[in-house]
């Protein structure tokens, strides 16, 4: 039973501690270290296999901190510095929009390609794509943003 051992024994070294009388949360917070050092655990074989370098890759408590900061920015939106280049980014902010702006979210979460589903609301909105001019009333669940999702277009 060396997997396990091994998992606990990394479980063990930044286990995440809380104190509460409620006895799910300790279930909970176990949990989540649980499936955080098993991600730990797949990217480390990941980097082996694709050749990186050990000193580019994560320690666990560098991966927890790093999953921890993309959770906490999710839906915060970072400004690019330096000289614009021609992408979406610039043309999503470059786009006029009637009534108040929405904040469009950062590049990983958009890119992530986890829990993108299509929401139907009942405002219309316009689609938020580059050169897109639609009026629609589908929106991604995550980003909160208008899209044209029809036979014709699928933005």
């Amino acid at each position: 039973m060396g997997g396990v051992d091994l998992l606990d024994s990394l479980i063990a070294l930044y286990r995440t501690k809380i104190r509460s009388r409620k006895w799910y949360h300790k279930i909970v917070f176990h949990m989540m270290d649980f499936t955080l050092v098993n991600a730990w655990l797949l990217y480390r074989r990941d980097c082996k296999d694709c050749g990186i370098p050990k000193k580019e890759v994560y320690s666990l408590l560098k991966f927890k901190a790093e999953v921890a900061s993309c959770l906490c920015n999710e839906r915060k939106v970072l400004k690019k510095r330096g000289r614009p280049s021609h992408n979406v980014d610039r043309d999503l902010a470059e786009k006029k929009r009637r009534g108040s702006a929405s904040s469009v979210p950062s590049t990983p979460v958009r890119q992530d390609h986890t829990d993108h589903w299509p929401v139907w609301v009942e405002k219309k909105g316009r689609c938020q794509y580059p050169g897109c001019t639609g009026i629609v009333k589908v929106q991604c669940s995550k980003c909160v943003t208008y899209l044209c999702f029809t036979a014709d277009k699928n933005c």
